[in-house]
């Protein structure tokens, strides 16, 4: 089987604590685990597809959409006070440090930078964010970039290189780069944060030997009480991983389906730079 943490390995340093992280839950589990890189811009949704997955991230959203596909072991708890030491995440709206916006209305009618419908911190949850926060009658309130930012590094760029007034970014992966650079995140600022959602669960193919993700998953649970797993946590900005059920993901679909109910669109290209009050 297959081990991935893609979604969070934002730079080469954190990719090695992922993947050292994994070896050591592997080692912990007594299973077999062959970690795999996977990058861009190969579809992240090729790598929840493949049956030998054993120890994956992948967002929870397209998660709820088909649970029975795969085997949930546990999601990770960051570290960070608003996260209650609870398995979640935010969406943040951010902006270049320099904008004149001081709130997020200031930004409607420019260029939203955005991940893949897929995605739920980039997509899902900023639409049903947006959707309660639109003037009335507003089917949208942002127009696309020229460009698709399939990652959350293509949406910080787009947003510093001017291709987009705004971008939404996995409150977590922000969180990452503001431990370990920094000097990016000096660069923009954050001007609204969705309701805390289920973060992106680790999981196990649907044929995966059930016996062998149980280990994993007790691994995983534990690894926080093992010296060098705690050291490889605190790198990563985590407190540790916690016991997740499939209906903890149910509110993600329910998010889209609210949305696609309303007709409100995350960005639409014949959106006026003028969007009513």
């Amino acid at each position: 089987m297959i081990s991935n943490a893609r979604m969070y390995a934002v730079t080469p340093p954190l990719a090695a604590a992922w993947r050292a992280l994994f070896e050591r839950v592997a080692q912990r589990a007594g299973v077999a685990l062959e970690y795999v890189e996977h990058t861009a811009p190969a579809p992240i949704s090729a790598l929840w597809a493949r049956p030998d997955c054993g120890c994956v991230f992948m967002c929870g959203y397209p998660y709820a959409c088909d649970p029975a596909g795969r085997q949930l072991l546990a999601a990770p708890v960051p570290a960070g006070a608003r996260y209650g030491n609870r398995p979640v995440y935010h969406s943040e709206f951010i902006v270049r440090a320099d904008a004149p916006a001081q709130v997020l209305a200031d930004t409607f009618g420019g260029r939203l930078a955005c991940m893949l419908p897929e995605s739920n911190s980039g997509y899902n949850a900023p639409r049903h964010y947006l959707m309660s926060s639109a003037p009335a009658g507003a089917h949208a309130v942002y127009r696309p970039t020229a460009q698709p930012t399939p990652t959350p590094r293509e949406t910080i760029d787009a947003v510093l290189n001017g291709r987009a007034e705004v971008g939404v970014v996995d409150s977590y992966v922000l969180d990452l780069f503001r431990q370990h650079a920094p000097e990016l995140m000096a660069q923009v600022k954050t001007l609204a944060v969705t309701p805390a959602a289920p973060i992106p669960p680790v999981l196990a193919s649907r044929d995966a030997d059930p016996a062998q993700c149980e280990r994993i998953r007790a691994a995983l649970l534990t690894i926080h009480e093992d010296a060098e797993g705690a050291a490889l946590l605190a790198t990563l900005g985590l407190a540790r991983f916690a016991a997740v059920q499939s209906d903890d993901y149910v509110s993600l679909v329910r998010l889209a389906q609210a949305a696609d109910a309303a007709g409100f669109a995350l960005t639409d290209a014949t959106l006026s730079t003028q969007v009513p009050a």
